[in-house]
């Protein structure tokens, strides 16, 4: 006789298969099996035929949850009272209601966010399984010179200094679906689910907008990309647009406090995706020659070689389980989110509907006349969230033009 180890014991007795999206589906147990001292035990060749008594089984019941998608389109569990022997389901012991945007499956179409959270920090996405990620917009940085003041008519330079993406997951070691523990689990169980957010630019271009100048549409050139060159025609006196003064913004140090500066802004349109991975507990399947015949009377293939007992049908058996892997990916639309701010929505085609995300997480690094960032003299950075303070001076204290003796 065969012993069946008590992993594989739960996997006979749980006669139902979970996929994500279906209901369970019912499968008979190996006959001529029965427990002995705390085991699982089969005769030889109980996975398939047999003498005519059949064997035994282990009598008793178990529940078994059911999915189905009610004619509102909402989700429905239901839990059944199951013969183990026979898979007849005896009664319903109890119902809830699931996802109830639909369809009828644990991990929706778009995306398994219940909640998304977007804000010019990141976004964070959480799941009805106490499962959450967050990602945070990733730094994307603008050299400037010369910084932070200018003369009018003075060669300025913008560039695009670099952009990345960012991910950012979250993990749950088990998610039930009946079992007890990973070490105790039964069909339809996960296990090391992993939900992972990624941010990603959607073009490698950053958008530059400035008072009086207008938006330049900056492509990215890393630390060593020329930039772009332009000029100033008027200084940030109030008149001319000149905002703040430089003593009100922490971090401008460097002028006067008394002078007024330009505001202006910094932002790159990122994607939002996602991706989740699990295992989950599957129940293996044979086909195998079983005696008599089948529920509607037929019979299909031969139990034995003896004339006098020839006569079986073809069904599937339960021979193992195993935990599979799975995974699911997609992108997280901006109207896919709920109440999120306008000045987040990046509409990249101007077709009136946003399609990505405005990153302003926008480091501002000072380069110096050859163009380099890394000149400990000039060397230093600033970060105001997108905004860019300029200040212009005027030009008659100057002595003359670069290149101009």
């Amino acid at each position: 006789m065969k012993r069946i180890s008590l992993v594989f014991l739960f996997a006979l007795l749980l006669a139902h298969v979970h996929v994500p999206g279906e209901a369970y589906a019912q499968e008979p147990i190996p006959p001529n099996c029965r427990w002995e001292n705390g085991e699982f035990v089969c005769d030889e060749g109980g996975g398939g035929g047999g003498d005519d008594d059949g064997g035994t089984c282990a009598s008793g019941t178990h529940i078994e949850s059911a999915y189905r998608e009610n004619s509102g389109g909402v989700c429905v569990i239901e839990d059944w009272e199951v013969d183990n022997c026979t898979g007849e389901r005896i009664r319903l012991v109890g119902w809830s209601f699931t996802n109830p945007r639909g369809p009828c499956s644990r991990v929706p179409a778009n995306n398994p966010c219940e909640t998304l959270v977007v804000g010019p920090g990141g976004i964070t996405c959480g799941t009805r399984w106490e499962l959450e990620a967050r990602v945070g917009f990733p730094v994307t940085y603008l050299d400037l010179r010369p910084y932070p003041a200018t003369l009018v008519r003075w060669p300025t330079a913008a560039r695009n200094g670099g952009m990345s993406s960012a991910s950012g997951s979250g993990s749950l070691d088990y998610l039930p679906n009946g079992g007890r523990s990973a070490g105790n689990p039964r069909p339809g169980d996960w296990r090391f689910l992993t939900l992972t957010l990624t941010l990603r630019p959607a073009m490698e271009r950053m958008e530059l907008t400035l008072p009086n100048i207008g938006t330049f549409s900056l492509l990215e050139k890393g630390t060593t990309g020329q930039p772009t060159i332009f000029h100033w025609e008027v200084p940030s006196h109030p008149a001319a647009g000149g905002g703040p003064l430089a003593g009100t913004i922490s971090g401008l140090d460097e002028l006067p406090t008394d002078i007024p500066v330009f505001v202006g802004q910094a932002r790159s349109p990122y994607r939002l995706f996602w991706q989740l991975s699990w295992e989950e507990y599957t129940l293996l399947y044979e086909d195998s020659c079983v005696a008599g015949s089948d529920g509607d009377g037929n019979y299909t293939c031969r139990t034995t070689d003896d004339a006098l007992n020839n006569d079986g049908h073809w069904a599937r058996i339960v021979v193992g389980a195993e935990w599979e892997g799975h995974g699911q990916n997609g992108e997280i639309l901006p109207l896919q989110v709920s109440n999120l701010p306008t000045s987040l929505m990046a509409d990249l085609n101007r077709d009136g509907t946003p399609d990505a995300y405005w990153n302003t997480n926008v480091t501002i690094r000072r380069m110096n006349d050859a163009n380099f960032i890394s000149d400990p003299v000039w060397r230093r950075s600033w970060n105001w969230g997108g905004i860019v303070y300029w200040a212009v001076r005027e030009g008659q204290g100057q002595i003359g033009w670069p290149g101009v003796p």
